[in-house]
């Protein structure tokens, strides 16, 4: 990307207010912290803070200029814009229809991030491939990444995350995907989505832009995805365990290594796949992205080897060796759908000590949130887990699910008092909890003073 600043005047319909015209934009940005030269800064207002507060210091940086919704004094050079978020999505529009490349939004109410590092892996063995950095999914970290797009990329993959209604709308128009993937639909932000029907509505707009041949690929396994349909505007393609999906995983086994399963192409193709992670939602993400490879024209045995390479994201279902302990680190996020999936994997280890969880409140759940933790208890229960701590409020409704055996913690330093009086080498323990809760911190605990020889 490079651009002067009138040209992306020109595209957002902003007025330069000082500065040269003609300075040179190369990128775009929001945390004053990370300013360096041909970077715009983009102020966004927040509940608690206001960027705009930054612009200064941004430009004392190096920022090459910066957008504002208001007129002030500055040393360098502003753009005013009516809206600073939405002018960057205008910029990253423009910038994105100089590009004739294949783009495969990502979507779905979990796993997105998984399914955009294995779709990159997969596309990547026959593409220069484009992807979020991190999980940048929002209104503003989706155009950043458009942004990114340059004359060397043959394909992306863009994660596309929405909280509320007619967020998937704005950032489709950005990235005007050329064809999908919907991981599932779950109860993430049910709070703002008021139903999981509401939630489909919108992450379906993700193939607003899609054309009548274009897939959407789709969790057939999913209650709500396996009866979508795409009206002739777009094909749903299905993948996952079921009979019934387009794209399958049989024989899934797996082994201290990761899992293996044979995939199963619509048109008859089998293909052995190797993953270093466990997990049958994971087998089920790298299905999408075996898929999505396939439409752009990868070769499939060719996909399958680069997944092979995955490696799980930070704080996703990590799994490591701490003094003789099996440590699940799950602590990015989380939801019911996600924590039933991190209790499945927790169930599955074949460890010959106990299975523990510590799981921390969830957020956005709206009316959902007692009966969202009622039911994450039981599922525990229900999958055998032999000893559970509940963090924090709304957490302890996590243990009313489980039984009068849960353990209760007020927050993350009491949760691993209880943990490192109960836990010795052969355990396997996953630890669980919402973005706020900060669960890492728990993590941090076990791995920096968990001993094996004190245990004993």
């Amino acid at each position: 990307m490079k651009y002067t600043l009138s040209e992306i005047a020109a595209m957002t319909g902003g007025k330069i207010l000082g500065g040269d015209p003609d300075t040179a934009v190369t990128g775009f940005f929001t945390d004053s912290r990370k300013a360096r030269p041909g970077l715009m800064f983009v102020p966004i207002r927040g509940e608690n803070l206001d960027g705009h507060s930054f612009i200064a210091p941004a430009l004392e940086k190096g920022a090459a200029a910066s957008f504002t919704d208001h007129p002030i004094e500055s040393s360098g050079p502003l753009l005013l814009v009516e809206d600073c978020r939405a002018a960057l999505q205008m910029a990253a529009q423009k910038h994105r229809e100089r590009f004739c490349i294949p783009i495969v939004g990502v979507t779905g109410s979990v796993g997105k991030t998984t399914a955009k590092e294995l779709a990159a892996l997969a596309i990547g063995a026959g593409h220069n491939v484009l992807k979020t950095p991190g999980n940048a999914n929002s209104q503003v970290g989706v155009p950043i990444t458009v942004c990114a797009i340059d004359g060397g990329h043959t394909a992306a993959v863009v994660e596309m995350g929405v909280s509320m209604p007619g967020e998937m709308e704005r950032i489709a128009r950005v990235v005007k995907p050329t064809c999908g993937i919907i991981t599932t639909i779950g109860t993430s932000h049910i709070e703002f989505m008021k139903s999981r029907e509401n939630i489909l509505s919108e992450k379906a707009k993700l193939a607003d832009y899609l054309t009548p041949e274009a897939p959407l690929f789709v969790c057939g396994d999913n209650d709500l995805l396996a009866s979508l349909d795409g009206g002739g505007r777009f094909r749903v393609v299905t993948f996952g365990l079921g009979e019934s999906c387009q794209w399958r995983a049989v024989d899934i086994r797996e082994d201290g290594e990761g899992q293996a399963f044979t995939c199963h192409a619509p048109d008859g193709r089998v293909q052995q796949v190797r993953l270093p992670v466990p997990g049958g939602h994971i087998a089920c993400d790298a299905l999408a992205a075996l898929a999505a490879a396939d439409f752009l024209g990868v070769p499939l045995e060719s996909a399958a080897r680069a997944l092979s390479g995955y490696t799980p994201p930070s704080m996703r279902q990590v799994i490591s060796d701490v003094g003789g302990v099996c440590l699940i680190d799950d602590s990015y996020n989380a939801s019911p759908d996600s924590m039933r999936s991190a209790i499945d994997l927790l169930a599955g280890r074949d460890i010959p000590g106990r299975r523990i969880a510590v799981l921390a409140g969830m957020r956005e759940l709206g009316d959902y949130t007692r009966n969202g933790h009622l039911l994450t208890g039981a599922y525990a229960r229900e999958r055998g887990i032999d000893a559970l701590i509940a963090v924090g409020e709304p957490g302890g409704i996590i243990a009313e699910g489980f039984g009068p055996e849960a353990l209760r913690a007020d927050g993350n330093p009491e949760a691993w008092e209880l943990l490192r009086d109960m836990l010795r080498p052969g355990d396997a323990v996953l630890v669980k909890g919402s973005r706020g809760m900060k669960t890492e911190e728990i993590v941090n605990m076990i791995r920096r003073n968990f001993n094996a020889e004190e245990a004993l």
